[in-house]
């Protein structure tokens, strides 16, 4: 297996920065949307609670909630299939040498 140059080196340092970062972002919306799942879920059963709304509208709330969630978790599985993909095929490329 032949050795890595510098160059090839902080190529690869690089690489895997960036993919930090896109997970990050991917987390941090994540995060944003399942915030948004328990304050609609929140707000809804409150307000049933103290009657403050009906029925029908804990129901819209709670559907809006499930919007929210399903919306945040499509990005967070998309970035990180891609992620682990690009990762396996870096790691597969230092296996072969580099080239």
């Amino acid at each position: 297996m032949a050795r890595l140059s510098e160059k090839n080196k902080e190529l690869i340092d690089l690489e895997l920065e960036k993919s930090r970062l896109n997970r990050e972002k991917s987390v941090m919306v994540l995060n944003k949307a399942l915030f948004l799942y328990f304050c609609f879920l929140f707000v809804g059963i409150i307000g049933f609670i103290n009657k403050y709304i009906s029925a029908a509208y804990l129901n819209i709330l709670i559907v809006l909630a499930l919007i929210a969630l399903i919306i945040g978790i499509f990005p967070y599985v998309n970035v990180m299939h891609k992620e682990e993909r690009r990762l396996n095929q870096l790691i597969s490329k230092i296996k072969r040498g580099g080239k």
